[in-house]
């Protein structure tokens, strides 16, 4: 009687050669996968950041609910309740007054700003630890109102300086290429609403948008 010899005996793949497989599948896979659909880091980094201005801008309306109304910038200093916002262009200490509302200090950082940092502490947040811009006239159309926006704007082609701006609608307002300059659609920027949405904003929609606003002069506060 024959026996079968050792070459018939193997039979299927080794575990070896099928990882082997696996790894060559993956290989094609991901050089014949169509690039459109492939995830585009800096894309996603930008909804990264839109995600922490809707969770900033839900946290201020919820700080508006609980004080008749009003922001922290216009509450008055002799309610126990509220801060007294003296400094009109130094946006994190309003940031500061949703200490009770957030505790994550890094909503206030755009993933993609080198220049600002996180902070350590909730309660002790500076302008270094926030890439966002408050509107301290917001309110004029509940609908249309800006609350907050990414700190890159330019105006008359020139970057707006940290401070207090005052932005009127004889000025050409867009966005530099610092925080989201590597997305296709560059020049553009994140902006969150008075209604709770926000969305991607393109440098030549940036005009339009404010004069929306209802007001001939808008007060914005830039870190």
């Amino acid at each position: 009687m024959k026996t079968p010899s050792a070459r018939a005996k193997i039979s299927g793949f080794t575990l070896i050669e099928l990882l082997v497989v696996i790894c060559l599948i993956a290989i094609f896979a991901a050089v014949l996968f169509p690039a459109r659909f492939r995830p585009k880091p800096d894309r996603a980094t930008m909804i990264h950041c839109l995600s922490h201005q809707r969770q900033i801008t839900i946290c201020m309306l919820m700080w508006n609910n609980d004080h008749a109304g009003r922001f922290p910038w216009q509450a008055s200093p002799t309610n126990i309740e509220t801060i007294e916002f003296s400094n009109l262009d130094y946006p994190a200490q309003v940031f500061d007054a949703l200490s009770n509302y957030t505790h994550e200090p890094r909503v206030f950082v755009c993933p993609t700003d080198v220049a600002k940092t996180v902070a350590t502490n909730q309660t002790q947040l500076h302008n270094q630890n926030t890439s966002y811009f408050l509107e301290l006239d917001a309110g004029t159309n509940q609908a249309a109102s800006i609350l907050t926006g990414d700190r890159h704007l330019q105006i008359n082609h020139k970057p707006v300086k940290p401070g207090l701006f005052v932005y009127s609608n004889n000025l050409e307002m867009d966005w530099t290429r610092e925080l989201h300059g590597k997305v296709q659609t560059a020049p553009i920027g994140v902006a969150c609403f008075l209604d709770g949405h926000g969305e991607t904003v393109r440098g030549t929609n940036l005009n339009s948008i404010f004069q929306r606003q209802g007001s001939i002069i808008n007060r914005l506060a830039v870190p």
